[in-house]
């Protein structure tokens, strides 16, 4: 059985996978995890990269939304059609203390690293 509740294809009953309307990456077409090929050298660098660019914007997404989350369940009391000078302060600082507090941890464990790498 499926993730979504169809059967997979190649399975013992030899039904197709019907249970998601959802196309794999790529369009349908093979990539190179599912053929087998193998991933060294120049190919293999860019999938890397790109896999460390987007593990990247997501550790930014995540800081965004941690960041929003925080700030607001801080500030803001019951949402309205605007927000009150104190509630607008409020969140200036709290979004400045945090950028502030992740700038001071990043560039800590960037002297640790460094420190390690000697």
């Amino acid at each position: 059985m499926g993730l979504f509740g169809g059967t997979v294809e190649g399975s013992s009953s030899g039904d197709s996978y019907s249970g998601s309307k959802l196309r794999s990456y790529g369009g349908g077409e093979t990539d190179s995890f599912s053929s087998g090929q193998d991933l060294g050298g120049a190919a293999g660098g860019d999938i890397q990269a790109q896999v460390a660019m987007e593990q990247q914007k997501l550790q930014f997404m995540n800081q965004v939304h941690k960041l929003n989350e925080t700030c607001w369940d801080l500030c803001v009391g019951s949402p309205s059609s605007s927000l009150s000078g104190r509630e607008e302060t409020c969140l200036t600082n709290c979004v400045d203390r945090f950028i502030d507090t992740t700038l001071l941890i990043t560039n800590r464990f960037a002297q640790l690293a460094q420190k390690m790498g000697r």
